[in-house]
């Protein structure tokens, strides 16, 4: 069998094939890279803080827990919940923190009420933390006061 018979694809068609490729994959990464980008942007742009914790009276039934909006951006929070600050303890969502996503303006405050159970005897210890739907969070050590 004679090599020089074969047929191949000619120079200029697999140049153009070539530049078909490369402009293909670029246009697909230069569309993934401006999504990640705009997803991260607005993350970067919410910021949200817990203003104050009121553990209410004794014996400590209720927590009130005050967002507030420092961020650049109008925020949608998703969960509130809370977890003992110590190891092998998980976060619970607080019943009726949220519900539907609550948005909170820039400076904004916006107070939760929750009904929890109290610890027994001394002070306890619990991270409460704030989800937003960009994927931010923010997390605070609260003590209940000793009763």
């Amino acid at each position: 069998m004679n090599i020089r018979k074969r047929k191949a694809i000619s120079p200029l068609i697999a140049t153009l094939l070539l530049i078909a490729i490369a402009v293909a994959a670029s246009v697909l990464t230069y569309s993934w890279v401006m999504s990640m980008v705009s997803s991260q942007s607005a993350q970067a742009q919410t910021q949200i803080r817990i203003d104050t914790v009121d553990w209410g009276a004794t014996p400590h039934t209720s927590i009130i827990v005050t967002l507030r909006n420092t961020g650049s951006v109008a925020a949608t929070i998703e969960s509130v919940a809370m977890k003992e600050n110590k190891a092998g303890s998980s976060f619970v969502t607080l019943t009726g923190a949220v519900g539907n996503p609550k948005s909170l303006d820039v400076g904004a405050a916006l107070p939760f009420t929750y009904t929890v159970t109290p610890a027994p005897g001394l002070s306890t210890a619990y991270v409460i933390r704030v989800t937003a739907t960009t994927g931010f969070y923010y997390e605070l050590v609260a003590t209940t006061p000793a009763t």
